[in-house]
């Protein structure tokens, strides 16, 4: 999996021709050591690697449901 991240983080580095500031590692996955340590040896060359531990995901949802409810923001669909 390690192995897989690496080269996807090295595919997005070739699409922007390079220039990236730095690498961050989130999600739940981001909380074991071994492998962001894993990461970070393989692709840290890259740019600095930035690790944010956690899941975010349903605060986000429900900061965006807030601001539908509040009229600061539109309900967007997607059909």
């Amino acid at each position: 999996m390690a192995y897989q991240i690496a080269k996807d983080i090295g595919a997005m580095c070739v699409v922007l021709q390079g220039a990236i500031d730095g690498i961050i590692l989130t999600g739940g996955l981001a909380h074991s050591e071994m492998l962001t340590d894993w990461i970070r040896e393989k692709v840290g060359f890259l740019a600095p690697v930035f690790v944010y531990p956690g899941e975010d995901e349903m605060a986000a949802l429900a900061e965006g449901g807030l601001r539908v409810i509040l009229k600061e923001e539109e309900v967007k669909s997607y059909l």
